[in-house]
């Protein structure tokens, strides 16, 4: 078995992420050959910086015409919404991919909207296909949110869940708002044609798809990408908002049976994973047979908490040695780095993190907070960081950067800018 020493598993990490060497103008066709590398833009609703799915290809892009994720999209259709690790943008390769997690409850989606007690469902959908693209609040009577500020209405609940079943598709956004269209309206016919695999046979591809964009991994690793047998994967075939009303031991209410473990040794056995030990780690870990690390990484880049490399707190802290947690949910006085922190990655180290917010009314990209990560130079990270920054200030349209008094390399950082 090869034995890759840790070094190089975080090169390959890198790499694979698609950090390295940035254009010098980078256009919607980077955008597009990024998009179909590491599979998934996660969207997020905290806007404190930029929206989260526009971040990653500003990493490891540099500055890019931040609407042409918008244009592939919602205007040529080359990337859809739906879930992957979470709320994802995907390359329209994946869907015939992801059929099995719509199509988990279709067939009992089609009788409940012929019954009586889905008739206010039914009435959302007849809705949709009459007036076309529409919000949630759009409908006519699609009732008020309730509780927090997570509650939903009736009707968003009803266009969310038909939405998971793949009856609706995501055709744009007003604002952050969902605009739901019927599936065939949004989803090239050619796409939509195409055969669904099983279940089994989706997931041994999408742990291909996902060794590819992390370069290796064990098989934690592998699943959590695409959130292989959560419970989305794992969900009965009655779904749980409706399986109160089920009597017990009936078995529409059972979970299925995780089946990724099984699927990793059918692809090492096939030939298209090798297993693999990595220094320091526990677990075995698996990478594309052929995959060879490379001689060094040159990236440079600040990535939101929602960003695919740091998706697995835990693959983090053994790949790179950061223990990260987003404080965005962590009472103010009890923060340790800030509410919206960003890790630094430099070659292929994670070598700071700060704390940043644009200030859009003063112009102002604020660090709020920067600290070095134990181990590395702050008069070497300064600099690099400063670029970033500046680079970052640019792209968002504003016109300066203010470093606050906050963490130990805040004052080389202000030196730097």
């Amino acid at each position: 078995m090869i034995t890759l020493p840790l070094a190089e598993a975080r090169r390959l990490a890198v790499a694979a992420q698609g950090f390295g060497p940035k254009p010098a103008k980078a256009s919607i066709a980077h955008v597009r050959k990024l998009a179909s590398r590491i599979h998934a833009f996660q969207i997020d609703s905290v806007n404190v910086l930029a929206r989260a799915h526009y971040v990653p290809a500003f990493a490891r892009l540099g500055p890019y015409p931040v609407a042409a994720l918008d244009e592939l999209a919602y205007q040529r259709r080359e990337l859809f919404e739906y879930w992957a690790h979470a709320a994802c943008l995907l390359p329209l390769s994946l869907y015939p991919l992801l059929r099995f997690r719509m199509d988990r409850h279709r067939d009992w989606m089609e009788r409940y909207l012929r019954s009586t007690r889905g008739a206010f469902m039914a009435k959302c959908l007849a809705e949709v296909a009459e007036r076309g693209a529409i919000a949630a609040g759009d409908l006519s009577e699609g009732g008020r949110s309730k509780g927090s500020w997570w509650g939903w209405s009736a009707g968003k609940a009803a266009m969310e869940r038909l939405f998971d079943a793949g009856f609706l598709a995501i055709a744009g956004r007003r604002g952050f708002e969902r605009l739901y269209d019927l599936t065939e309206r949004v989803v090239p016919a050619e796409i939509r044609r195409i055969p669904a695999p099983t279940r089994e046979e989706a997931v041994k591809e999408l742990l291909c798809l996902s060794a590819g964009a992390q370069g290796v991994g064990t098989g934690a690793d592998l699943a959590s990408y695409f959130y292989i047998d959560g419970y989305l994967d794992r969900s009965a075939s009655v779904p749980r908002w409706a399986r109160r009303r089920l009597g017990k031991g009936t078995t529409a209410g059972k979970r299925q049976k995780p089946v990724a473990k099984r699927a990793l040794l059918e692809l090492v056995e096939e030939g298209r994973l090798v297993e693999v030990r990595v220094e320091g780690w526990k677990d075995p870990a698996y990478m594309l047979a052929g995959t060879r690390p490379p001689k060094k990484a040159e990236a440079r880049g600040l990535v939101t908490p929602f960003d695919s490399l740091v998706w697995d707190r835990a693959r983090l802290k053994r790949l790179f040695g950061m223990q990260y947690t987003i404080e965005i949910y962590t009472p103010a006085h009890k923060r340790v780095y800030g509410y919206y922190v960003f890790p630094f990655l430099l070659g292929a180290s994670i070598v700071a993190r700060c704390d940043l917010k644009a200030d859009r009314g003063r112009g102002t990209l604020m660090v709020q907070s920067a600290h070095v990560e134990h181990g590395q130079d702050a008069k070497r990270v300064a600099p690099e960081l400063a670029g970033e920054l500046g680079e970052m200030k640019g792209w968002l349209g504003l016109e300066k950067i203010e470093v606050a008094k906050r963490g130990n390399l805040s004052a080389a950082l202000r030196r730097a800018v």
